[in-house]
This record gives structure tokens, sequence and C-alpha cells, in this order.
């Protein structure tokens, strides 16, 4: 096991060794920190639109379904009143 965890040590300061030369140009902290700002930035309207994926299709559906109730409705209740408007001669 010891000896294992040396050929990590190594290893793990091998690529500290190749890689020391990298590192993040100017400014890129700054940047980092203005786009993460503009993403969680939220606004009345933002989150009306955000709040608005999830309603709009729940609300078709019920729109849908309260124009074909309504029409169902109407077809019926015109059925009722003609039968209502017709008179009706009754023999004593």
């Amino acid at each position: 096991m010891k000896a294992e965890d040396e050929r990590i040590e190594t290893r793990l300061a091998e690529l500290g060794r190749a890689t020391s030369a990298l590192s993040a140009r100017a400014g890129y902290f700054e940047r980092v920190m203005l786009a993460v700002h503009a993403e969680t930035r939220t606004g009345w309207r933002n989150e009306l639109v955000r709040s608005a994926r999830r309603l709009v299709p729940i609300a078709a559906v019920a729109a849908a379904g309260a124009l074909t109730w309504a029409a169902l409705s109407e077809r019926s209740a015109d059925e009722a009143f003609a039968a209502w408007d017709e008179t009706v001669e009754l023999e004593w």
C-alpha cells in the first residue's frame, strides 16, 4: 500500500509540474462573476416567463375543455328551448 501511495504522490507531482504554466487570464474571475450575476438576476418579467412555461399547456387544456363543455351545454339548452317554444293543444 505504501508503494502505491508513493506512486500516486509522484504522479501528482508530475502533473503539478506539467500544468504549472496553465492559469486563468486576467479578469477571468470578474467575467465569471458577471455571467453568474446576469444568469441569476431575476426580475418579475423573467419570473413570469419562467412560470408561464409550465402553466400555459395546462391552461390550454383547461380552455379547450371549457369550450367543449360550453358547446355541449349550448346544444342541450337550444334543444330545451325549442321544446318549450312548441305549442301543445289539450283536449278536455
